[in-house]
């Protein structure tokens, strides 16, 4: 038969005592490593999203403060918008008017004017913008003087 050394497996020498202490302080470490880690993770993840906000109330002050001069620029568009509508109005009053005194103009003129000096209608300045140019004052060949009394 064989040896019985041989049947038998060599056994392990029997660990120290402070072996199974040396695996709950390691273990204990890793548990006290990780929760550490996980707290900066938190911590950082706090930090990038107060970040993200703070970039985000940038960007939508930045975004306010452009709609803000927009409004203030159309604002300012509308209102001259309107003070040329209001001039508008005005000018075409006015061209109203300016018609209206040339035809009384026209027809004082020719009721004061001899007949062989009327001005014909062709003659007559276009209704324009400029103003009409003056009638020509009549032509005398001799001043009058006024008589001087004693």
């Amino acid at each position: 038969m064989a040896p019985a050394s041989s049947s038998r497996s060599p056994s392990l020498p029997e660990a120290p005592l402070w072996v199974p202490w040396l695996l709950v302080g390691i273990s204990t470490m890793l548990v006290v490593l990780f929760v550490v880690i996980l707290g900066k993770y938190r911590e950082q993840s706090r930090s990038l999203r107060q970040l993200r906000d703070r970039v985000e109330g940038l960007e939508n002050s930045r975004a306010l403060e452009r709609t803000t001069i927009l409004e203030q620029q159309l604002r300012s568009t509308s209102e001259r918008l309107r003070k040329l509508e209001r001039l508008e109005g005005s000018i075409a009053n006015l061209q109203g008017q300016q018609e209206r005194l040339r035809v009384e103009v026209r027809q004082i003129s020719r009721r004061q004017l001899p007949p062989e000096l009327e001005i014909p209608p062709a003659v007559e300045a276009p209704a324009s913008s400029s103003p009409a140019p003056a009638p020509p004052a009549p032509a005398t060949s001799k001043p009058t003087k006024p008589a001087v009394t004693p």
